[in-house]
């Protein structure tokens, strides 16, 4: 972003989870409209689709609904979004809800019992001594688990005690799935209180599963606002008729920051090209240095056989402040480098871009990321055509690059319909929609650009 608009760039990479395993698919829409009036866009990230309900199909049912209506901020149209979905019963009957919580619980003890099995594989392989039993290491890794969930903040948005009238109304099944996942390791009573707390923790923690998560990506202006503005908001599942959802920091553009960028989802190569270093790496290095320089003065003074215990002791106190200083000297030094040779400039030169070229900047960052993919052995969760929009206060919601599903020229009568307004009969389109009339027919019957895609908005 800068201050003439944002620019959103998407890969076509979807991922289709049931609460029983995921798929990606690489046609995907991920990119849209939130509004044909008013200069509003909205970006998808993780699971393409809340409780089976694809986010395509909720994201125009909600821009039917929002018709024309502005909002003065940014954050009230991500606000308006999450108010939709609330007590939908239309989107998520009851009985939709139920389904895909039990699937939930499937899907997490799955993932832990293999943990134990992996972990009991490991001990074999190093030559264990057989202290530890299969249900003991169960209970080690189970009990571990549900106490990093019980750490988590109350998850605000839902009824108060929605987790234990879940846990209390679906007792038998969870047993059920207790005993599908955890009976080669016979489990003791603590462990299976344990896998009861965390069917109730991951309904009412603010944490979101990672099999359950979607990301939506609100950018745009306000009716209020001159310079773009960006709302992440994580969304889960739906209890009781209530969306899980947690509102990510807001980004604006304004006189102190003249520049935003923001990758989301698989960003490794994105953030490895603003920072000058893989954050991964980057971790494991700031470790191994850190490591290496507190407890190398431990190892010089034990090395010193002259001193005494006492002259020993106050030594090693005295090295190991030393120590810690010169950790957070050299890490502010890396910080201060990387902001005058890395950060700086690329912020510098976005914030000078005119709109299309912030618009194709934004598709190279997500095509480095594909191209890390694609040459790696891991799951190619980033892929497909690359849609781009750049949305600017005077020009609203402009497509820069786009994939269709269907050739347009075999499809005049979808740009008639998508054209048409009951007000205007078609006549007037505020966000760069040509009018309905002959030379819409020639312009649009045009041969166009063919890419392969999957659907259109």
């Amino acid at each position: 972003m800068n201050s003439l608009g944002v620019a959103l760039a998407s890969d076509s990479a979807a991922t289709v989870n049931n609460g029983e395993g995921g798929k990606v698919f690489n046609t995907a829409d991920k990119l849209f409209m939130l509004s044909k009036r008013h200069p509003v866009g909205v970006m998808v990230y993780e699971n393409a689709a809340i409780l089976g309900v694809p986010w395509e199909t909720i994201i125009k049912m909600f821009r039917r609904q929002l018709d024309s209506k502005p909002f003065a901020n940014l954050e009230d149209y991500g606000r308006a979004l999450i108010a939709y979905l609330d007590n939908n019963e239309q989107l998520f009957p009851p009985a939709l809800q139920d389904r895909f919580y039990l699937r939930s619980l499937e899907t997490l003890y799955a993932a832990l019992a293999g943990r134990v099995e992996d972990a009991i594989y490991e001990r074999i392989v190093e030559g264990s001594d057989g202290s530890q039993t299969p249900s003991d290491i169960a209970r080690e890794l189970v009990t571990k688990e549900r106490d990093r969930w019980a750490s988590e903040p109350e998850a605000s948005c839902l009824k108060a005690g929605v987790g234990a009238r879940l846990t209390g109304r679906f007792s038998g099944e969870i047993s059920t799935r207790i005993a599908d996942a955890f009976g080669p390791f016979r489990i003791e009573s603590d462990t299976m209180q344990a896998l009861y707390d965390l069917a109730r923790l991951i309904v009412s923690k603010e944490r979101i599963p990672t099999f359950a998560l979607s990301g939506i990506v609100v950018a745009g202006f306000g009716q209020d606002e001159h310079f773009p503005v960006l709302q992440p908001i994580e969304i889960g599942e739906v209890f009781e008729g209530r969306l899980k959802c947690r509102f990510g920091q807001v980004r604006k553009v304004d006189c102190d920051n003249p520049s935003v960028v923001v990758p989301f989802a698989d960003a490794d190569m994105v953030n490895t090209f603003l920072h000058g270093m893989n954050p991964s790496f980057e971790l494991r290095m700031t470790k191994e240095m850190a490591d290496l320089v507190i407890n190398l003065p431990d190892a010089i003074v034990d090395a010193m056989t002259d001193l005494t215990d006492a002259q020993r002791k106050k030594w090693k106190k005295q090295l190991q402040r030393e120590s810690k200083h010169a950790i957070k000297s050299l890490s502010e030094k890396v910080d201060q480098r990387r902001q005058e040779k890395d950060l700086g400039p690329i912020h510098q030169a976005i914030a000078n871009m005119p709109k299309d070229e912030i618009g194709h900047a934004a598709a190279r960052l997500v095509s480095l990321n594909w191209f890390q993919k694609r040459m790696s052995l891991t799951t190619e969760t980033v892929g497909g055509p690359v849609d781009v929009a750049v949305i600017s206060k005077g020009d609203g919601f402009i497509w820069i690059d786009r994939k269709h599903y269907f050739r347009p020229e075999l499809n005049q009568h979808f740009f008639d319909n998508y054209n048409f307004s009951p007000e205007n009969h078609g006549a007037r389109h505020d966000q760069g929609e040509t009018p309905n009339n002959e030379n819409t027919k020639v312009r649009t019957r045009a041969k166009p650009r063919r890419r392969s895609a999957q659907r259109t908005d």
